[in-house]
């Protein structure tokens, strides 16, 4: 769980008005961590990246709000997708709307 860390320290190693920047530069690539990644790898990218753009934007005053939003929609997706897979092999056996 330390690759937090390091989009961390990637991004405060900036100054001030270049961390939004490198913040924008990151974004490609974490997406791809999420998108292009065997699905246990692609959780623990997206939660470490989910947790630097949180730290960044309240303990540092950094707008992250759209790139934690980004994150949070591929990894809801590829959690859909995990329990679609889930809900192929074992059906659920609960009435439509049942929770």
């Amino acid at each position: 769980m330390n690759r937090y860390r390091k989009i961390l320290k990637e991004v405060l190693a900036q100054e001030d008005q270049d961390r939004e920047r490198k913040i924008e530069y990151l974004m490609p690539r974490l997406c791809g961590l999420v998108d292009d990644a065997p699905y246990i790898f692609a959780l623990d990218n997206g939660v470490a990246a989910l947790t630097a753009l949180y730290i960044l934007c309240t303990s540092h005053n950094i707008n992250t709000v759209n790139h934690y939003q980004a994150i949070k929609e591929r990894l809801v997706h590829l959690i859909d997708d995990l329990q679609d897979e889930m809900l192929d092999q074992f059906p659920s056996h609960r009435p439509m709307g049942e929770e």
